[in-house]
């Protein structure tokens, strides 16, 4: 009966969804218009505002990649690759979440090595991990707390990976959670759906990139995304 009543669940939300997804695109389109309309005459604008229409419309086109997401979800899927900067793509994730961490004054710090390897993988998929495990970072910190987001090249077990992780110093992740927490619809926040991280381990599967965490309950919690390189 539990699972009966899960997957009716699961199937109520999928209808919702499609129906909200079709409803958003109308006025995201008219937002799009304006924002490209505002590009041609950027050269009469200030520079400050050139910066911000750049950012929106970063921001639309992930968003745009969340709903056609949502809508190619029952067909078939495509692959598409690119040759990714790691740096660059969380530069792109950290001006789009800037103003949730402004808003609960977080500092986030940025630790790269220098000239780490492009990855070859889909861009749009490890933009929506990126997004999603840098404001899960920012949920689990506390006002004015810190956050480090790490990359490096490392040499485990004779391969070698680029790794790219989030450091929080929040609450941390219970040990009788721990199995839990990339499950679906787990979550221990009283206004959260539980969504976010089991979406996280999804796609890094489908760009063949492993997740995991380490969480230690009262001091803070670390998730990594790991690319093995193929150094044929």
């Amino acid at each position: 009966m539990k699972d009966f009543v899960q997957e009716n669940k699961l199937i109520l939300l999928g209808k919702l969804t499609a129906g909200l997804v079709h409803e958003i695109r109308n006025p995201l389109s008219a937002i799009k218009l304006n924002l490209d309309y505002m590009k041609m005459a950027q050269d009469d604008l200030p520079s400050d505002i050139k910066e911000i229409v750049t950012d929106t419309l970063d921001a639309f086109e992930q968003v745009n990649f969340l709903i056609e997401d949502v809508l190619d979800f029952t067909r078939k899927p495509t692959e598409k690759s690119h040759q990714v900067s790691v740096s660059a793509l969380t530069d792109k994730c950290l001006k789009i979440i800037s103003t949730t961490a402004r808003s609960k004054r977080v500092t986030i710090k940025k630790e790269f090595e220098e000239d780490l390897p492009l990855l070859n993988v889909n861009k749009n998929k490890l933009m929506q991990i990126f997004l999603n495990l840098i404001n899960n970072a920012i949920e689990a910190s506390e006002e004015k707390g810190n956050i480090i987001i790490r990359s490096s090249k490392r040499n485990l077990n004779n391969i070698t990976y680029v790794i790219w992780e989030t450091q929080d110093f929040g609450a941390g992740i219970k040990s009788e959670d721990k199995e839990k927490i990339l499950s679906g619809f787990f979550t221990t926040k009283s206004n959260g759906h539980g969504i976010g991280l089991g979406v996280c381990k999804k796609l890094s599967e489908e760009i063949k990139a492993e997740m995991i965490f380490e969480s230690e309950y009262g001091k803070g919690t670390t998730f990594s995304i790991q690319f093995a390189l193929d150094d044929k």
